[in-house]
């Protein structure tokens, strides 16, 4: 009966925290335009695809998920804007060192797409490349 009653414990948590990340962390991913015509994103990752999205001057789309165990979380974006397009990985190995801030809780990666390119920053603040680094322009 004690087995039972506590097999029963364990499986409530684990479900109820399924949705909050209990084994790995929780990332939030925003994907910001400066651009003042629309632009299209399709982003995808191995395991999900989350479309097409109109993103306008000013807009965002954003989206939350929960790192891999093994840490080889991939999220890949393909812009377009007007006749030009862009893919890039915006979220990997190398994109989570940026973003990654010493805190505990869900992180934040935020993306900035302006005229000469991609940018990425842990904060959502007014643009300074001080805070936003260059990691693609578009072709």
């Amino acid at each position: 009966m004690d087995t039972v009653f506590i097999l029963l414990i364990l499986s409530s948590l684990i479900a109820s925290k399924t949705h909050a990340c209990f084994i790995t962390g929780k990332w939030d991913l925003f994907v910001m335009s400066n651009i003042t015509d629309n632009i299209v994103a399709h982003i995808k990752s191995g395991d999900d695809d989350l479309g097409n999205h109109t993103i306008p001057f000013n807009g965002n789309y954003n989206w939350s998920f929960c790192d891999r165990l093994d840490g080889r979380t991939l999220f890949y974006g393909y812009f377009w804007w007007g006749s030009k397009s862009q893919s890039l990985a915006l979220f990997d190995n190398k994109i989570r060192e940026p973003c990654s801030l010493p805190k505990e809780g869900t992180q934040h990666c935020y993306w900035l797409v302006r005229p000469d390119g991609f940018y990425v920053s842990p904060y959502n603040s007014t643009f300074s490349e001080f805070t936003w680094k260059l990691k693609k322009k578009w072709d």
